[in-house]
Parts: structure tokens; C-alpha cells; sequence
């Protein structure tokens, strides 16, 4: 008997093998995976020397992993099978209460050659050259600058999770020590206050805030600007409901069991008239003395600051500025405002609703690895800024830290 079911099992097991090396050679590969909205990584290029140093073996790894046959199934599977056995987490995303879910393990950077992958710790000191870079660039710039810097769904939405704040303290202690001059809008206890008291402030399966949560940042905004008579009331913008919204931890949490969530975009309701985005992008060209400079030439606009065709799509959150743009206007139709730079990631997109009203905005993407801030304000004449970037940047890259 023992012998019959170690053949089924032999012979079971030398199908599944078969079966999955045939779907890897008939199976077309795919370089793009919606349900993650990440690139997936290709077969790589194969060099006796790429083999000695170990970058086509690592490389064949992450194409193996990225190409399974019905990788999606199984990842699926992995993460019910981690859920039944309470461990409150999968691939590195924790699961709280009401399907809330938050990244805890990151690949830190801890300096220029060594970064760690899957930590939930930080490195201070990466930290600290961070804060130090948009400290240095606010003193030098001249222009009246607010710093904001989000925290991580996981530092907020703690009380969902039966995860200890130790750390998050620790690092909302360092983020709060940057210097008074920079010194950033103090949000972590203001948001963990209005989750806690259940309010819709960060999105369920991504790690943006929320319409709500955007509308309460501007708030402290405007009043760090002393602008604070000049603040819209919340019931001014009606929240457009967007539906079946499944963010980015959710698509790396592996849960497909969690239910979709609802991204609220604030709209006044005369966006297209009023304002128009433009995309920009930077070439180098001739100048009258023959040397060579820096041009901005337009390459995408359109009314408003919404991209709908987005909203039929997984990545909803890009119908937010059409997505990714390096360089990007949102001006005024009708007449001349004052200007304000905008040196952002991502969080910064579901704030310029709000700020639009006020002002003409100028958006760098920090993320993208546009650092030249000091040249995009007098180029564009702008009298204040403003710095948007997360604490999950802050510990994973350094491009603060390179502001100038």
C-alpha cells in the first residue's frame, strides 16, 4: 500500500513538474502585472561574466518568481493559508481590523553601498541625511517653505493591528527633531487621533491617505502659510466616490480575500473651466552662445487635474495628475496667482484639489529623482513651497538628501 501511494505521489508530482515546465515555454511572458501595478522581470540578458558575479543568477530568480504559471493562484492561496494560520500578516503587509491593511517590512537604505531588504526597522542616520538635505534647502532657498511628511499607514492605523508603536514613535521622535526652520506639520498624532476616532483618513488597501486625510493636512497647510481665514470649508468639495479601488498593499499583500476599497477624490466642481495641467519635460539644447542648456518643452496637457480614463483601471489613484509626471503645471485659466512649488511624492497628488484653489502650482517629482528645486523656483517665479514626502521614502532612498 505504502509503495502505491509513493508512486501516485512520484507520478503526481512529475505532471505538476511537467506541466509547469511546458506552460513556461508555450506561455507568452508578461511584463506588467496589473494586480500588483508593478513591472515583472523579463528573462535576463546572459554573460559569462554577469554568471560569474552573480547578477543572472539573482536575475533568473526574479524571472522564475515572476513568470510562474498562475502565480497569481498561488499567491492567492499563500495568503489564506498564512490568514488561517493567525499570523496577521503576509509578504511582509499586515492584516487589522475591518480588512485594514499596512506595509511593515521595507527594504531600508542605510547608506550609499548596503541597503536591507524586508525590515521593519529604519537607520537613523540615512533618516537624519535626509531631514538635514530639506533643512539645508529651506535655509538656503529664501522662499517660505512647509515641510510635510506623512506618516505610513502602519503608524497610523496601529491600533488596528496588534503590532507594537515602539518603532513608529522612534521614528515620528527623529522626523519631529528636524530643524525649526524646515520643521515639518506635526501630523502623526492629528491623523492617528481622527482614524482611532473612525474616520476615513488613509485608504484601506493602499498607503495614501484618503480624501479626508488630505483635506486635514491643507488645513495645517494654509495655516503654516498664515493663511488660516483663507481655509475652505470641507463642505465646499463634494467627495467623488470611487469605487472598487485596490491599492498598491494590497496587490503586494498577496490577501485577494480582502475587499475593495473606496479612494474619495474632492472636486469644487469647475476643475476642466478653471485650471489646465501641463506635462513638461527637460532637454538639453543650444544656446545663443553656443552652449548647451536646459529647456523645458510641454509634451502633455489637458483641463483640469484629473485623468478619468484612469478611474476604469486598476491604478485609479493615477487619475490624480494623469499619473506620474516628472514636471507638471496646474495654472490658472483665468488669471495670474501667486506660485507655489510643490517638491513632492505621491501624497502630494490628492492635496492639489485643495491647493489649486489658492494657488498656481509648480510639481516636481522628488520620487522621479528631480532635486534641482532651487532652479525651478526663480525659473518659474515662484514666492513659497512646499515639500510633500513620506516617511516610507524617507527611510527607503535618498533624494532629499540631494535637494538643492
Amino acid at each position: 500500500m505504502k509503495e502505491k501511494v509513493h508512486l501516485i505521489t512520484a507520478v503526481f508530482f512529475a505532471l505538476f513538474v511537467i506541466i509547469v515546465g511546458l506552460a513556461f515555454v508555450i506561455l507568452p511572458d508578461r511584463d506588467f502585472s496589473p494586480e500588483e501595478n508593478r513591472s515583472l522581470a523579463l528573462f535576463p540578458e546572459f554573460s559569462w561574466e554577469r554568471l560569474a558575479d552573480g547578477s543572472f543568477s539573482s536575475e533568473i530568480n526574479d524571472y522564475f518568481a515572476d513568470q510562474f504559471p498562475a502565480r497569481g493562484l498561488f499567491v492567492g492561496v499563500k495568503g489564506i493559508a498564512e490568514t488561517l494560520m493567525q499570523r496577521g500578516e503576509n509578504n511582509g503587509v499586515l492584516l487589522g481590523e475591518d480588512g485594514q491593511l499596512a506595509v511593515r517590512r521595507f527594504r531600508i537604505y542605510k547608506s550609499r553601498i548596503e541597503h536591507a531588504d524586508d525590515m521593519d526597522y529604519y537607520s537613523p542616520d540615512a533618516v537624519r541625511m535626509n531631514l538635514d538635505g530639506i533643512a539645508a534647502w529651506v535655509q538656503s532657498s529664501g522662499i517660505e517653505t512647509v515641510t510635510v511628511l506623512p506618516p505610513r499607514s502602519v503608524d497610523v492605523c496601529s491600533s488596528a493591528f496588534s503590532y507594537p508603536r515602539e518603532i513608529s514613535d522612534a521614528l515620528y521622535a527623529d522626523v519631529s527633531s528636524l530643524d525649526p526652520a524646515a520643521g515639518p506639520v506635526d501630523l502623526l498624532p492629528l491623523m492617528r487621533e481622527r482614524y482611532e476616532a473612525g474616520e476615513y483618513v488613509y485608504l484601506r488597501t493602499d498607503h495614501h491617505w484618503n480624501g479626508r486625510g488630505a483635506y486635514l493636512s491643507y488645513r495645517e497647510i494654509m495655516k503654516r502659510f498664515g493663511m488660516e481665514d483663507e481655509i475652505l470649508p470641507e463642505d465646499t468639495f463634494v467627495y467623488e466616490q470611487v469605487p472598487d479601488f485596490y491599492g498598491t498593499t494590497w496587490s503586494k499583500s498577496g490577501l485577494r480575500f480582502v475587499g475593495p476599497d473606496t479612494l474619495e477624490i474632492p472636486l469644487f466642481g469647475d476643475e476642466e473651466d478653471r485650471f489646465e495641467t501641463v506635462c513638461l519635460s527637460e532637454r538639453t539644447v543650444k544656446g545663443e552662445d553656443g552652449k548647451p542648456k536646459k529647456s523645458l518643452e510641454p509634451y502633455k496637457s489637458f483641463d483640469g487635474w484629473m485623468n478619468r480614463d484612469y478611474l476604469s483601471e486598476k491604478d485609479k489613484y493615477g487619475a490624480l495628475l494623469d499619473g506620474t509626471h516628472n514636471i507638471q503645471t496646474v495654472f490658472s485659466k483665468t488669471e495670474e496667482r501667486e506660485r507655489l512649488l510643490v517638491v513632492k511624492d505621491s501624497f502630494a497628488n490628492l492635496l492639489v484639489p485643495f491647493l489649486a484653489r489658492h494657488f498656481d502650482l509648480v510639481i516636481l517629482n522628488l520620487s522621479g529623482g528631480v532635486t534641482d528645486a532651487s532652479r525651478f523656483a526663480e525659473e518659474f517665479g515662484t514666492t513659497r513651497a512646499l515639500i510633500v514626502y513620506n516617511w516610507e521614502n524617507l527611510i527607503t532612498g535618498t533624494y532629499p538628501g540631494n535637494l538643492r
